[in-house]
């Protein structure tokens, strides 16, 4: 028995000195890096639920815009579409191929569009969006005279008359959507006035619209 304790000894005071280490030493080390990656989930479960707050309230915004400027102006229909790569149109930009309508409003008795609307090819409308990445104000299109028999099928088949689309320009000057008015029940002419307020609709949008593309694609 004297023997066995004395070459056990050794092995009694070595984990006595390992546990003494990990208790004193190791433990408090281990306890806050614990600490340290619960904070930091916390902090970063915290932010998205910020963030996602922050995105229903943008889109809040812009569905109650539409929703005002379809009453005012009696209005058809009236849309926001987007870019997918990331909210801005580059003719020839590779990564850039489809849009989509995102948002809309309609009056009583105009079937919503929405889901029709869904990953189309900007090359489809190359012409249109041409125009307006260079600068023009709006795009009239009048389906009974548009020349592009592709284009005027697109829009007749959905019962459309008429159709205004205002580029979407932030403020640093990246063409990020679109917003479009169509008539149906009738061969719509907006006056002046209701013209120019859509027009500055389009400009006030835009800021929503750059939020919207960044939380999308960051």
């Amino acid at each position: 028995m004297f023997s066995l304790a004395i070459f056990s000894s050794p092995i009694v005071e070595y984990t006595t000195v390992i546990t003494a280490f990990l208790t004193g030493v190791a433990g408090p080390v281990i306890l806050a890096l614990v600490r340290y990656h619960l904070n930091r989930k916390n902090s970063q479960l915290e932010k998205r639920k910020t963030e996602f707050a922050h995105t229903i309230e943008t889109q809040k915004i812009v569905n109650d815009t539409l929703n005002n400027l379809q009453n005012k102006y009696n209005l058809d229909r009236i849309w926001l579409a987007q870019f997918h790569n990331g909210g801005n149109y580059y003719p020839g930009n590779k990564c850039m191929k489809k849009m989509s309508v995102s948002f809309e409003s309609t009056a009583p008795g105009i079937c919503a569009d929405i889901m029709k609307m869904q990953n189309l090819p900007v090359s489809f409308f190359s012409s249109a969006l041409q125009d307006l990445s260079e600068g023009k104000e709006c795009c009239i299109i009048n389906v009974d005279t548009e020349e592009d028999h592709a284009l005027q099928s697109f829009w007749s088949n959905r019962g459309i008359n008429t159709v205004y689309i205002f580029p979407i320009i932030c403020i640093k000057g990246g063409f990020v959507g679109i917003l479009g008015i169509d008539f149906i029940k009738k061969e719509g002419v907006l006056d002046d006035t209701s013209y120019q307020e859509l027009k500055r609709s389009a400009h006030l949008l835009s800021g929503y619209v750059a939020v919207l593309s960044y939380d999308d694609h960051k």
